[in-house]
């Protein structure tokens, strides 16, 4: 008697087949094309005519009827697809990018799904060291800000181990557009990661679906990064030409002011950015510095007047430190000049971007 048991659990493999019926012999010759298409192409062809397809097991010599699918509502011929998962180190860790590889007749093609968030195709010419290597950022496609960081930094990941910069020295056109795609994805990964870190701090949700174009935003988001995560002040070249002193500190008492008098003025402001589909405010805290007085007056209404005027030597400027909330910045206000080198040091916000 055999043994049921290694029957019923034996590894050992049956052999799938099956036949393809068409409708007459233009479509089995289209059939035979298709097959040619895929093979040659590594695309998927539709093939019309096919009326039915049934699918048998074989084992030994023995062949059973499996399946029988008699109403087709169509017929598609792919090429043979196996998963080809590629693990990269990150600065977030271990992260995996699964690829599709198939095979033509001239090529083996990897590719990654059509809706991930950078989609790559590898084509590797057979019988070459070549690689033909295409990408499509769709940052829409992502669940939150973070998911995009990270998906640019595997990308990062992936350039550099696949693009090695010894491997491009004997072709400087190569490694230029190497390069020039690295540093594509080094700008996109800052951008993203710096609108995370003010998603966290301001406590806001940025939605992927209205991002539509980075070069539009980046301005703003630098200065508002500058400003909320970094906590740095910033120089601006601005004059002013006259103020009523009514809700302003003048570090000078009014007694002592005087034509020629120079003062160091600060006042509150805020500033309103639209930026992803966000409105953000920021309240800050502002030094006016170098202002001298060319002319006061006191109005009726008991407050002053002041026009000023600066020398070439040292112009007027402001400067000024972002804060979320209001309190924030009137707590900033009543220390100020303790800190006043903080302001009087700062850089503009061009000189900023020179040192990041």
């Amino acid at each position: 008697m055999s043994n049921k048991l290694k029957d019923i659990f034996s590894d050992k493999m049956f052999d799938l087949g099956g036949k393809v019926h068409f409708k007459d012999g233009d479509a089995h010759r289209k059939f035979l094309e298709a097959l040619q298409i895929v093979q040659d192409e590594g695309r998927a062809v539709e093939v019309k005519g096919v009326t039915s397809v049934t699918t048998e097991v074989k084992d030994g010599e023995m062949v059973y009827p499996f399946l029988e699918h008699n109403d087709l509502s169509r017929f598609i011929v792919a090429p043979s697809v196996e998963e080809v998962p590629m693990v990269l180190k990150t600065k977030y860790g271990e992260k995996t990018i699964l690829f599709k590889r198939y095979h033509t007749t001239n090529e083996i093609i990897l590719k990654t799904g059509e809706n991930e968030i950078v989609y790559f195709k590898l084509v590797f010419p057979k019988g070459t060291q070549n690689v033909i290597f295409t990408y499509r950022t769709q940052p829409q496609t992502a669940k939150t800000i973070k998911d995009i960081v990270e998906s640019y930094n595997t990308t990062i990941a992936l350039l550099n181990k696949l693009f090695k910069n010894d491997d491009n020295q004997e072709s400087p056109d190569e490694y230029e557009i190497i390069q020039d795609t690295k540093n594509f994805f080094l700008n996109l990964e800052s951008f993203y990661s710096k609108l995370y870190q003010i998603e966290k701090k301001l406590g806001l949700s940025f939605s992927p679906e209205k991002i539509n174009d980075t070069k539009n935003d980046e301005g703003e988001l630098e200065e508002l990064y500058l400003l909320i995560v970094e906590k740095k002040a910033i120089r601006l070249n601005a004059r002013f030409t006259t103020t009523e002193s009514s809700g302003m500190t003048i570090q000078e008492g009014y007694s002592k002011l005087e034509t020629g008098s120079k003062l160091d003025i600060t006042f509150l402001s805020k500033i309103e950015y639209k930026m992803c589909g966000q409105n953000i405010s920021v309240h800050t805290a502002n030094l006016l510095s170098n202002a001298i007085i060319k002319q006061f007056e006191e109005n009726e209404d008991g407050s002053i007047k002041i026009l000023y005027d600066d020398t070439d030597s040292q112009p007027m400027y402001i400067t000024y430190m972002g804060f979320e909330t209001i309190d924030g910045a009137e707590q900033e206000m009543s220390t100020i000049m303790e800190h006043k080198e903080i302001y009087t040091d700062a850089l503009t916000f061009n000189e900023h971007m020179k040192e990041a």
